[in-house]
């Protein structure tokens, strides 16, 4: 018999205050190793407040959050990354006037090892890492089915593409746990689609994705878990089947049958 797969990301009641205005109140969650966990509910919910609280660019007021067991509270964000954590925005931030390829490059180095020294000397070490960053994110974009457009300038690529490449680029900071901030916004069906593809695809790579997401039909097709938030509460939490069923969760953001 197999063992449970370990808790690779735990959050533990977990507070944020703006103004007086509680974002989110004693949020709760254990994400488990090479697990798609989804966290749901409706806007202002504070789905992206808790992803910026694990990735470090927002601080909790109360509570912790521990990645492998280490206490991440006080953490940079840089040093995060450099620990295995991953995220992409609503917005792509996609470097305009690089090339796709280099965009992607600047995320394979910060798992650059040579140093400043070496760079500014060119010294062979550093020519070696730079040929294994080139070939690093040349793999990345060929997964997510840029390599074609690798020469082109980024800002360039339809909105969709540029989604695929913010993708690519955290990839490339070689992360363990990958945290998606909407990622099907405004793409059509069939890049929903190729998404939930390429999502699948990284899991199968052992990475953990927690995905914060609105449209419920890629959910439903992707999570094994999904935690639900409102007005920044946990309002529910279980398998997909059962949180559809959730008489809570139907009320607060699904909608009732009839609608």
């Amino acid at each position: 018999m197999s063992a449970e797969p370990e808790t690779i990301l735990e959050v533990d009641r977990i507070s944020k205050t703006f103004g007086g205005v509680n974002a989110l109140e004693d949020v709760s969650l254990r994400v488990r190793e090479r697990q798609i966990m989804a966290l749901i509910g409706p806007n202002g919910a504070g789905k992206t407040t808790l992803l910026s609280i694990i990735a470090g660019t927002l601080s909790p007021s109360s509570g912790q959050v521990r990645f492998r067991g280490k206490r991440l509270n006080g953490r940079q964000p840089h040093e995060r990354v450099t620990m295995g954590i991953g995220r992409t925005f609503q917005q792509a931030h996609i470097l305009s006037g690089m090339s796709v390829l280099e965009n992607v490059m600047v995320g394979c180095h910060t798992s650059g090892q040579a140093g400043l020294l070496a760079a500014a000397l060119r010294l062979p070490r550093m020519r070696r890492e730079e040929e294994d960053i080139y070939l690093d994110a040349v793999r990345y974009l060929n997964l997510v089915g840029l390599g074609p457009k690798a020469d082109q300038d980024a800002g360039s690529l339809p909105f969709g593409q540029q989604r695929l490449l913010a993708i690519a680029r955290s990839l490339a900071t070689e992360p363990s746990v990958l945290l998606l901030d909407e990622p099907a916004a405004g793409l059509n069906r069939m890049e929903k689609n190729d998404l939930a593809d390429l999502i699948q695809r990284i899991q199968e790579m052992g990475v953990t994705i927690l995905l914060v997401e609105h449209d419920m039909e890629l959910v439903m097709r992707l999570a094994e878990w999904v935690v639900v938030l409102d007005h920044g509460r946990r309002l529910a939490q279980g398998t997909p089947a059962q949180v559809r069923r959730n008489e809570s969760v139907i009320a607060a953001y699904l909608g009732t049958e009839e609608a």
